[in-house]
């Protein structure tokens, strides 16, 4: 199992300014947008932190992920204009499907915003059907998996509780 200044270095992480036009008229995020940022600041931490290119993958390999299932909490709105720091993680796979878990912070990263859980089945993009990963996909996520002892029982709800309760300490020391 990997060490916890280990997973600190496998939590990419990058700062985001929310958008006027994502906004409700009380200039809080939008709910809907939230995945938005999510999934963008993901294929940017894949692309930036592991060389790993969504849309080329996807390409070449005519081969990609669907989400399947998101579990999102809302915990303090994002602000019009805020610069918020978004982390993202892989946090489980199976032969043929991933979960991130994606979190959002103020630009301190002290403070929670939002956790979300999505779920992907990778798919071959010519049969619209579910497939198994290759051998160098499960390498690459066996490298980059976050492991987490509040992970372990699947459990969204108490992931949240536990979240909000510890604030994660420490996630400030992640690199913007």
């Amino acid at each position: 199992m990997l060490s916890i200044m280990e997973n600190r270095e496998l939590s990419p992480s990058g700062l985001y300014r929310i958008r006027f036009q994502d906004c409700d008229p009380f200039g809080h995020l939008n709910n809907a947008r939230y995945m938005d940022y999510f999934l963008e600041a993901r294929e940017d931490h894949l692309r930036d932190f592991y060389g790993f290119d969504l849309f080329e993958h996807a390409s070449m390999e005519v081969k990609s992920w669907v989400v399947t299932r998101a579990q999102i909490a809302y915990l303090e709105p994002a602000k019009q204009s805020e610069q918020v720091k978004i982390v993202t993680r892989l946090v489980a796979s199976t032969d043929g499907s991933i979960r991130n878990e994606d979190l959002m912070y103020d630009q301190t990263g002290k403070r929670l915003k939002a956790i979300v859980w999505i779920d992907f089945a990778f798919v071959d993009l010519k049969k619209g059907r579910a497939i198994r990963h290759g051998e160098d996909l499960i390498r690459f996520f066996d490298s980059v998996l976050y492991r987490d002892a509040g992970l372990e029982n699947g459990n969204f709800e108490e992931r949240v509780r536990e979240m909000r309760r510890t604030m994660a300490p420490g996630m400030d020391a992640i690199p913007a």
